[in-house]
């Protein structure tokens, strides 16, 4: 255990040093903020409507209506295509909007990043051979496993700082009666972005064990994480139709899409889901190590 903490220490500390990690909490940062501030716009455009149907004056800011939008049937059909489950909209409609938001769309965007930032961190080394200085005193097991915490750090850093930043659109674009409450819901649901995340480092992880081009690793890792979402697709199309059943459940528990919607479960009821999410990033990260484990540094 101490080497897995040395080696993600140093994996954190080298993203840092070579500006890798800048890179990748701007990238969180920018995207998270951009979509938030349309997903603003968009919400003064429904409020509109509702003062509309209400003979009620429209608004110039959005939010001045929050409470008659959330209660409309507007919203409740809203929400209920969003989260893709009926019995939760009576929870999700109390959350502030932005914040419920904000997890959609990083259960949509962290994937793609995550993977893409995690392909490099061992087929980078492989390829310099720089790594054959580090199994000479560790382990390969250790060496993956720490860069694999090492990844999930830096996701949960940006993450972080992203959610900083959406906070900041919502206090300057929207009326905010209670940003207290806002700021404690995006620091919550951030917790539950960055536990579905872990799959996805665990397929850059894999990626990067298997090649030792990071540009191939990097193809893999974003092509591996387009197809998991094909797959959700397509899995959920034949459940609809009720179409290859024993295929359909066996493939919705091995993709952590299939357990997206406890991830928006009240309470305590969600962590079921993270445990599965993080066992399914565990394995993903093994599957590169079975060709690591004897590969020719």
């Amino acid at each position: 255990m101490r080497d897995v903490w040395l080696v993600a220490r140093f994996e954190v500390l080298r993203a840092i040093r070579t500006w890798r990690a800048l890179a990748l909490v701007v990238l969180f940062t920018v995207a998270s903020a951009g979509a938030s501030y349309l997903f603003v716009r968009f919400i003064g455009m429904l409020e509109n409507e509702v003062a509309q149907q209400i003979l009620a004056p429209r608004t110039e800011t959005p939010g001045a209506m929050i409470d008659e939008l959330v209660k409309s049937d507007t919203w409740r059909e809203f929400v209920s295509n969003l989260v893709g489950a009926d019995h939760l909209v009576d929870f999700i409609i109390q959350i502030p909007p932005l914040a419920m938001f904000n997890l959609w769309f990083g259960f949509l965007l962290v994937p793609f990043f995550a993977a893409s930032a995690s392909a490099e961190c061992i087929s980078l080394d492989v390829r310099s051979r720089a790594i054959r200085y580090e199994v000479l005193r560790t382990g390969r097991l250790e060496l993956v496993t720490g860069r694999f915490i090492g990844q999930a750090l830096l996701t949960g850093a940006a993450i972080a700082v992203s959610t900083v930043a959406v906070l900041g659109v919502g206090m300057r674009f929207m009326v905010l009666t209670d940003p207290v409450n806002l700021a404690s819901w995006l620091a919550w649901f951030s917790i539950r972005a960055w536990v579905f995340a872990i799959p996805f480092i665990g397929i850059g992880v894999a990626a990067s064990q298997i090649t030792a081009s990071p540009a191939w690793a990097r193809v893999m890792a974003v092509g591996g994480v387009a197809l998991s979402w094909v797959a959700y697709a397509l899995a959920r199309g034949a459940e609809a139709h009720d179409q290859y059943p024993w295929l359909t459940d066996v493939t919705l528990q091995l993709l952590p899409q299939g357990w997206i919607q406890g991830m928006w479960e009240p309470g305590g009821a969600w962590l079921a889901s993270a445990v599965v999410i993080v066992l399914l990033g565990v394995f993903f990260a093994l599957l590169g190590y079975a060709r690591f484990a004897g590969r020719d540094l």
